[in-house]
């Protein structure tokens, strides 16, 4: 008898949307949120400029050294970047906001440099860009909210499966880790969204809009996993540390297991606390500390790579030194023992 997936991984953390802004920025900003054409928001974030080069390089280098700790363990790390709403749609944004070339190339200009680095890195962008699903009647991104709808999250876990096949070392440790049976089915009728974040974010007396409609996906694990004689459920070989846009509601988590049709542990942390927050967290935590996967996914908003651990619009709280929290982070890789 088919079961419906109990969630798998501890999720950490709050869900709020605005991933780079403090307290008094938040008093002197009117709207995070841009109206754009045919009921599109979009979130005025997510713009760049050249001059944001050096939060990039500080972020991808301690990626690039973060990794190479994760190898020496044994530990396949990919990076998933979610790419921007504003370049996947930018026809609908307001015709007085156009995209400069910096942001219509970093993404790839950031999969160069983890390429070259030999960090595998899942290219989302182009998987998007490409997609017949784009204009579909579900589009990949909610319009009124930040995130990805279901059809975008199965098209992000497609990209990270093709990402796995043409990688050496993560195909090899794929081939290694238990396959389950998984299955996807769509409901014949739509219901509301519950993503509406962006419009949370429009100053007041702006205009109202209709709930979007959305069909339920359900992804099923045809078998309970396996049990020890105590209870003890195995942990799965495949970790992922992500932002809301790998919280259940949205897909992702269920996606990934299906493509991959394998068991994944998800832990998924609100950009209140940042990528960086999350991942400690997660090495932290006891179930990794007993029983590290095999391959880590690492999946953040593109946004967050110009918000290194030092970023300063960030809570005083979750901001801290980027040599430090690398420091943190491989005494804790290095303390818990090789995957088996």
């Amino acid at each position: 008898m088919m079961k419906k997936v109990n969630w798998l991984g501890a999720q950490l953390g709050t869900c709020c949307v605005l991933a780079f802004m403090s307290a008094n920025a938040l008093a002197t900003e009117a709207s995070a949120a841009l109206i754009g054409k045919q009921e599109w928001l979009f979130y005025k974030y997510e713009f760049s400029e050249p001059s944001h080069d050096d939060l990039v390089k500080k972020s991808q280098d301690l990626i690039k050294n973060f990794e190479r700790v994760l190898a020496a363990r044994g530990i396949r790390l990919t990076v998933a970047m979610v790419p921007l709403k504003i370049r996947i749609y930018s026809e609908f944004l307001p015709d007085e906001l156009k995209l400069n070339s910096y942001v219509q190339g970093n993404y790839n200009q950031m999969l160069g440099v983890f390429s070259s680095a030999g960090v595998n890195a899942a290219d989302l962008n182009s998987a998007f860009l490409s997609s017949p699903l784009r204009s579909g009647d579900t589009p990949l991104y909610f319009r009124l909210d930040s995130h990805w709808t279901p059809v975008g999250a199965m098209v992000g876990a497609e990209a990270l499966k093709k990402s796995f096949e043409s990688d050496p070392k993560s195909l090899e440790l794929l081939a290694t880790v238990p396959t389950v049976k998984y299955t996807y089915k769509v409901a014949n009728r739509k219901r509301p969204s519950r993503g509406r974040d962006l419009v949370d974010q429009l100053p007041p007396n702006s205009p109202t809009f209709a709930p979007e409609l959305v069909a339920q996906v359900n992804v099923l694990r045809e078998k309970p996993s396996q049990t020890d004689l105590l209870g003890t459920q195995d942990a799965p070989k495949i970790g992922m540390v992500g932002s809301s846009y790998s919280r259940d509601w949205t897909g992702f988590s269920d996606a990934i297991r299906y493509v991959l049709q394998r068991d994944v542990a998800v832990a998924a942390v609100g950009a209140d606390q940042g990528s960086w927050v999350g991942m400690e967290a997660y090495l932290k935590d006891e179930a990794f500390q007993a029983s590290p996967p095999k391959l880590l996914i690492w999946e953040m908003p593109e946004r967050d790579m110009k918000a290194p651990p030092d970023y300063k619009y960030r809570e005083a709280r979750y901001v801290m030194s980027n040599a430090e929290w690398l420091k943190r982070v491989t005494e804790l890789v290095q303390k818990a023992p090789a995957p088996r």
